[in-house]
């Protein structure tokens, strides 16, 4: 009966410590269903107004300086400070602080109704994205009519009225932002759950993306009448890739339907852009399925790697990596043997091998059981040899204002991704940068240089981040907070698990989630 009434009296229990308190003592196991509903009420409520403060301290944390000063206005290392603190890449760092002051500064009445638990960070952000940029007194009148009424309301019935009430209230400004989106457009890959990637493009003018999009549906139909089994949307989407890695490029719209008739979705004479593939000596032998890597995106199935090093073995960069018992590097360098089974041409791109340096010392001992990379492993095994006098020549030109080619590429290795805190920029992609200035007297080492993004360059040589490398690879970072942030390069190859098989192997992974809700 005592937790009935409590749970009773939660209904009207603002957000809060006590609501918070009281939340906390309740064991929603122990609550019967009908009651259930008051308790998540009550969360959801909390929730909000605890969302609203993090915000309000993310811009108060934005303003803050050494000590009890605060900045009239944010500064500008403020996102990389927030970023190493709460372990979020640089954008979303950018993201996070920019929606929190256009809510707490731009929209302060959004911002006290997520703080009375009545608008959540959702609806938040639908007011943040539709109303930036219109003027004071314009959020002001858009928000009196539509604040208290969003606790009511979906977050696609809240954008939609937003975006009407926006247009009408500065149409002009409404042009003028389409304008600005199309001038920001770009194009967005990224990893999913289940290992495939979304390439998507926003911002893309209406016409242009609706003729593209019908040109792609034109050929999956016309492939789709011929008898074709595929589905149009699996159709439309082999036919994307094709047009835009290269691969299809030469061919016209007659060719490339007689190509996907002929059962290649992609196979034809046009020379596909090569990438950055890492991957282990010991796949390739089929010696076990761990996965490989693509640098800013993540793991690659073991059969994919395998095919995509076949489509990349001419052309390109072949380089190895010789790691230690803990996965890091000891040595790498190029290679220019290739296996000898036929493969495929590519513009550019980077196969690095990695492989310890006990299995190396195995399979060089026994060629026959290395089958067609018996010459590829004889290559590696005859550079590592003498990597001593390799690895000393990489720090003999210390006075060279620009890395040299090998130093570069052992940095690269060694290092992986961008050293900044958090950062995964490929290195590759990366400046190399001398943690003790060039200028100041810094030498052109393995142990004052790595690869540094031009972002967490620019903090660096601003003189907001302070930056010391004790050893090699080892690199320690000083906020303007005084906070200190310690980073190394990852394994090149981390520890492996035991695969482990699903006792009922033949039943279907569950379905895909649904694209999100066109209503958020």
């Amino acid at each position: 009966m005592r937790l009935s009434v409590q749970v009773t009296e939660l209904a009207e229990c603002p957000p809060g410590p006590g609501l918070a308190a009281a939340l906390a003592s309740i064991q929603p196991a122990e609550v019967c269903g009908e009651q259930l509903v008051v308790v998540l009420r009550a969360e959801y409520r909390q929730r909000c107004h605890q969302e609203a403060r993090h915000l309000a301290l993310l811009v108060e944390t934005a303003r803050a300086q050494p000590g009890w000063v605060r900045s009239a206005q944010v500064n500008e290392w403020a996102a990389s400070e927030i970023a190493a603190a709460l372990r979020l890449t640089s954008s979303s760092a950018v993201r996070e602080l920019n929606f929190a002051l256009v809510v707490v500064c731009d929209l302060p009445w959004v911002h006290a109704a997520m703080y009375d638990g009545a608008v959540d960070r959702a609806k938040a952000w639908v007011f943040a994205d539709v109303l930036a940029g219109l003027t004071e007194p314009q959020r002001a009148a858009i928000c009196a009519q539509t604040v208290e009424p969003a606790a009511d309301w979906t977050t696609g019935q809240l954008r939609a009225r937003l975006q009407r009430l926006a247009i009408e209230i500065d149409p002009d400004w409404a042009a003028r932002r389409h304008q600005q989106a199309l001038r920001d457009r770009r194009v967005v890959a990224y990893l999913a759950e289940d290992g495939t990637v979304t390439l998507t493009g926003s911002g893309l003018p209406t016409c242009e993306a609706a003729a593209a999009d019908r040109r792609l549906s034109r050929l999956a139909d016309r492939i789709r009448r011929a008898g074709h089994p595929s589905p149009k949307a699996r159709l439309k989407a082999d036919l994307y890739l094709g047009l835009l890695d290269g691969s299809l490029q030469p061919y016209t719209d007659q060719q490339i339907f007689e190509l996907f008739l002929a059962g290649s979705t992609a196979a034809g004479e046009g020379t596909r852009t090569g990438i950055e593939l890492r991957v282990g000596l010991t796949m390739l032998l089929g010696l076990d399925e761990r996965p490989g890597e693509t640098p800013g995106l993540g793991p690659v199935l073991a059969a994919d790697a395998r095919t995509q090093v076949a489509r990349q073995q001419r052309g390109g960069e072949w380089r190895f990596a010789v790691t230690d018992t803990e996965g890091r590097l000891i040595y790498g360098g190029l290679t220019r043997r290739r296996p000898t089974s036929p493969g495929g041409t590519s513009r550019g791109g980077i196969i690095e091998l990695h492989i310890s340096a006990d299995r190396l010392a195995t399979l060089a001992a026994d060629p026959a059981t290395c089958g067609q990379w018996a010459g590829v492993i004889a290559d590696i095994a005859a550079q590592f040899g003498p990597r001593t006098q390799s690895l000393a020549r990489l720090n003999r030109q210390r006075d060279r204002r620009y890395a040299p080619t090998g130093l570069n590429r052992h940095l690269q290795l060694r290092d992986r991704y961008c050293v900044g805190v958090g950062c995964r920029r490929a290195a590759a992609d990366c400046d190399i940068d001398h943690t003790h200035d060039h200028a100041a007297g810094g030498d052109t080492t393995d142990s004052n240089t790595g690869p540094v993004c031009s972002q967490h360059h620019g903090y660096k040589t601003r003189g907001w981040w302070k930056l010391r490398q004790p050893r090699p690879g080892q690199f320690i970072w000083t906020s303007p907070l005084r906070q200190t942030y310690r980073t190394q390069g990852e394994p090149i190859d981390p520890p492996t698990i035991a695969p482990r098989p699903r006792t009922d192997p033949d039943s279907p992974p569950p379905p895909r989630p649904p694209p999100d809700d066109p209503e958020r």
